[in-house]
């Protein structure tokens, strides 16, 4: 009782002066600007939190905010806006300090912030460190609403809101990406390493982007050069335990003559594993180079170029291409696939895949006022891809080889007039030749073609006090030639001819009812012609294990989609909550179906998938929370899809199962620990008869991570230990087509370190 009488009697007599002098020192000024990095517009009644002294404030209408009393020492901030990730932004405050904020406000990014100054630049690149060395779709399988649609271990591409392959435009830095995109084993050539920003865009903000898509267009954007581009590099590596994967990337950026950044990246993976077995032949090889180049003439000219080089070796499960057609039946849900090898191995047989894709952009963007912007662009891509099939004595021969080149042009202009609007339109054209190379000896599965297509498109948009509003239109019209060899007795060359005319348009507002609630809701028309594969498979698609057959006779999509979201944070700026649904008809839908029957072909025995045009009702919703309790961050997010076959009143097959992610962060010392789970149910709507097997069970999956970055002096090393798959689950996911002979990979402990200077 005396000890702690005196322990009282100090705190009572030396506290006033203890707290008289902190205050004293704690005189600093910290100010600021949030802005929108899309469109550069402000982000009115931001949430600025000071993590150390548990103190926020609220950004004024114009996103400008003003914390004073700040006391020097290492502090935190984190900045929010409804609809958008939190992130934090760390200092070493040692006078006044200014910042702008640059947040993407868009649901869908993943990486959602870019500060000006160089300590806050670190949790940016910490968070695509984390990722780079997993396929780009994994990536993007972070985004709320996004799932992936899987070929086995080989290839992985998005989902969002039920619609992939040909109805999800992909953009490479400005540029459609172009390639086999059509397959479902072939994922997006672009290396994850040089993309800085992955988002999904739909609704009016979609219009202005090029490609074959029913609304939603992914976006992968590299980090902007400017001006104020100084010297960095940095060196990382990863390890992966599951199948031995090393990845090495290393880049550098400088200013001499033009600001530039180069990157390369290799990468090199054995077999994979299942909880059980080995997945024989499932290794992979990449060799990626991308050089980015700015050069700033003046104030109103800039220009910009970038080339980029993905080089991959792929191995197919061996045990997906089987002989006759009753192996291929007791292959199809076996337990362990055929031909499984008891051992490890680095080694890539046939089935497999190469591909080389070459990227070149052009950009001249002339900004005559602060208010208008001109840009021209120039894209152009040429894709090389050969698969191999298991042949005897003569296991170097592709089975297909494709070259096809492709030359893109576009004219953007942009106009911002009045208070918080602008206008925006443009024109677009696009030529791509598609040849099959000789000396496969096969049939090919696509015909040569050539096609063609201009577009034009305009999109306004406006915010007047609470409330914002946009709408636009787009106009495509799509041509091909193609040249194809018949397939019944005596062979011909057959030639086809298609035109389509394809409309968008879009409507949408937004409310913002406080300073917490806002609302929005969006109405979209789109309009999509059937692509060259959907027309005219007619075989083998190697790296799907099954036999595609195309429909001549097919009609564009269209579709009508009806989004609403409504986004809510809390005062204090701790925690946000995010909800959307939405509906969407669609005419002609194109749909690849499973049919009853095996086909049994000279290179084996295969499942039959036929496309067919179908009218089409889908539906889901979304929700996304994160909130924060002191310095443990919660994450949730929670997505739903169904659809419905009004054709034949059938649900829609390859709709990804109710999914729910959920993320918790704490930092344990010096390192930062993450626990994520993800719950995926069962696909239980289907009938029978829909498919070759039943959809498999649910699955819960566990990772854990732990990260630490090391300051040395100037430079930074960032230090993660992973472990994916930690209770080593066996599943199978309902959207992988590899799922009818083998489970998923299991566990995998990983390593990963980049240095910074």
């Amino acid at each position: 009782m005396l000890r702690l009488i005196l322990l009282l009697l100090i705190l009572c007599t030396c506290g006033p002066a203890l707290m008289a002098q902190g205050a004293a020192s704690c005189t600093g000024t910290i100010t600021g600007r949030v802005m929108d990095a899309h469109d550069a517009e402000d982000m009115s009644f931001a949430a600025i939190y000071m993590l150390e002294s548990e103190r926020g404030i609220e950004a004024d209408q114009s996103g400008a905010f003003r914390i004073e009393g700040v006391c020097p020492g290492e502090l935190t901030l984190r900045v929010s806006h409804i609809g958008c990730d939190p992130e934090e932004v760390r200092l070493d405050f040692r006078g006044d300090t200014s910042l702008v904020v640059y947040l993407h406000h868009h649901d869908n990014y993943t990486q959602t912030v870019t500060v000006t100054s160089t300590a806050a630049q670190a949790s940016y690149e910490e968070r695509l460190d984390a990722q780079s060395d997993q396929q780009l779709s994994e990536v993007l399988a972070g985004i709320t609403g996004v799932s992936t649609l899987r070929t086995g271990t080989a290839a992985a591409k998005p989902v969002y809101d039920g619609l992939f392959g040909n109805r999800l435009s992909i953009q490479n830095n400005g540029v459609a990406q172009s390639g086999q995109q059509w397959g479902n084993d072939h994922a997006p050539e672009i290396d994850p390493w040089v993309a800085a920003y992955v988002r999904v865009v739909e609704g009016v903000d979609a219009l202005r982007y090029g490609g074959s898509t029913l609304g939603p267009t992914v976006l992968i954007e590299p980090a902007d050069l400017t001006s104020r581009t100084g010297p960095e590099g940095k060196v990382a590596y990863g390890l992966r335990s599951n199948g031995l994967a090393h990845t090495l990337n290393a880049r550098i950026t400088d200013s001499t003559f033009v600001t530039y950044r180069l990157s390369a990246t290799l990468k090199a993976a054995g077999d994979q594993r299942a909880p059980d077995y080995f997945l024989t032949n499932t290794g992979r090889r990449e060799g990626n180079v991308a050089l980015q180049v700015a050069k700033f003439f003046s104030p109103q000219w800039t220009a910009n170029a970038y080339y980029s080089l993905f080089n991959a070796e792929v191995g197919v499960l061996r045990g997906s291409h089987i002989g006759n057609l009753s192996d291929l039946q007791d292959a199809i849900g076996r337990a362990q696939p055929y031909f499984t090898d008891s051992s490890f191995s680095y080694g890539i047989a046939s089935p497999r895949q190469t591909v080389s894709h070459h990227l070149i952009k052009g950009e001249l963007k002339y900004t005559p006022t602060e208010g208008q912007r001109l840009l021209l662009r120039y894209g152009g891509q040429l894709d090389d891809r050969k698969e191999y099939d298991v042949r005897r004595g003569d296991d170097d021969r592709a089975a297909l080889q494709l070259l096809q080149l492709t030359h893109f042009l576009e004219a953007n202009y942009h106009l911002d007039f009045g208070d918080q609007q602008h206008l925006e339109g443009g024109l677009q054209y696009e030529h791509v030749s598609n040849e099959n190379q000789p000396g496969t000896g096969i049939l090919p599965l696509i015909p040569d073609y050539s096609g063609q297509r201009g577009s034009a498109y305009a999109t306004y948009h406006r915010e007047v006090a609470t409330l914002r509003y946009h709408f636009g239109a787009r106009y495509d019209r799509q041509s091909y030639r193609a040249v194809r060899i018949s397939r019944d007795l005596p062979r011909r060359i057959v030639r086809s001819q298609h035109t389509y005319d394809a409309l968008g348009g879009a409507a949408g507002a937004g409310l913002k009812v406080n300073a917490r609630l806002s609302t929005d809701v969006e109405l979209t028309y789109r309009q999509r012609a059937p692509q060259i594969n959907e027309l005219y498979s007619q075989g083998l698609h190697q790296g799907v294990s099954g036999i595609e057959e195309g429909d001549s006779t097919l009609v564009p999509e269209a579709s009508l989609k009806l989004n609403a979201g409504l986004h809510y944070g809390s005062a204090n700026g701790k925690w946000t909550v995010s909800g959307s649904g939405f509906v969407q008809r669609v005419a002609n839908f194109i749909n690849l179906e499973p049919q009853a029957e095996f086909r049994l072909t000279l290179r084996g025995a295969f499942p039959l998938f036929q496309y067919r045009g179908v009218d089409a009702t889908l539906w889901g919703g979304k929700v996304n929370m994160l909130t924060q309790w002191g310095r443990v961050d919660l994450s949730t997010q929670l997505a739903y899809v169904r659809g419905r076959n009004r054709t034949d009143e059938l649900p829609l097959i390859y709709l990804p199962p109710l999914n729910w992610r959920t993320t918790v962060g704490v930092p344990v010392g010096e390192w930062r620990m993450t626990a994520t789970t993800l719950l995926v149910t069962r696909q239980g709507n289907l009938r029978e008869q829909q498919d070759f097997l039943p959809p498999p069970p649910g699955y819960t999956l566990v990772d854990v991570q732990a990260s630490r970055s090391i300051g040395i002096g100037r430079r930074s090393l960032l230090l993660t230990l992973e472990a994916e798959n930690i209770l080593d689950t066996s599943y199978r996911d309902y959207l992988d087509r590899q799922r009818y002979f083998a489970d998923a990979p299991g566990r995998s402990l990983n390593i990963r370190a980049s240095y910074a200077w």
